[in-house]
C-alpha cells in the first residue's frame, strides 16, 4: 500500500483503533458531497473476530449522521468474498463495478433511514 498516511491525519480523515492498548487498526474515510466515503478500512488479522472493524464502520456512521449525510459509500476488491458477504449483511448493496488502476472494485453504498443505524449484524 502506498498511501499518504500524514496527508490523511492532517485533514482529519484517518481514525484509529486500539485493542488492549495496541493499534489493532484503522479507517480512512471522509464526507463526500452524498455519502460519507470509506476509502480504506482495515483490522490486523490477530484482531479479527472482535468486532473492531464493525466499531469502525459504525464511526463511519456516526460522522455520516454529524455531516448530515445519510449514507456510507465504500469499495472493496472482487475478490474479498467475505467483506463483500459482510457488507451486504451490514446493509450495503452493490451499485456497480469497476477496473481501476488494476484493482477489480466493487462499489458499495448503504443509505440510512431517519435514524442512525446501528452495525449489529
Amino acid at each position: 500500500m502506498f498511501a499518504d498516511f500524514a496527508a490523511y491525519i492532517a485533514r482529519d480523515a484517518a481514525v484509529v483503533i486500539e485493542s488492549d492498548g495496541k493499534l489493532c487498526g484503522f479507517m480512512i474515510a471522509w464526507p463526500e458531497t452524498d455519502a460519507y466515503f470509506i476509502d480504506n478500512i482495515a483490522v490486523d488479522p490477530a484482531a479479527q473476530g472482535r468486532g473492531l472493524g464493525r466499531r469502525l464502520i459504525e464511526h463511519g456512521v456516526s460522522e455520516a449522521w454529524r455531516f448530515g449525510l445519510r449514507a456510507l459509500c465504500l469499495y472493496t476488491n472482487v475478490a474479498m468474498t467475505e467483506n463483500l458477504a459482510m457488507y451486504r449483511r451490514i446493509g450495503f448493496v452493490e451499485i456497480h463495478r469497476a477496473v481501476e488502476n488494476g484493482f477489480n472494485r466493487v462499489y458499495m453504498r448503504w443509505d440510512f433511514c431517519d435514524a442512525a443505524p446501528r452495525v449489529d449484524r
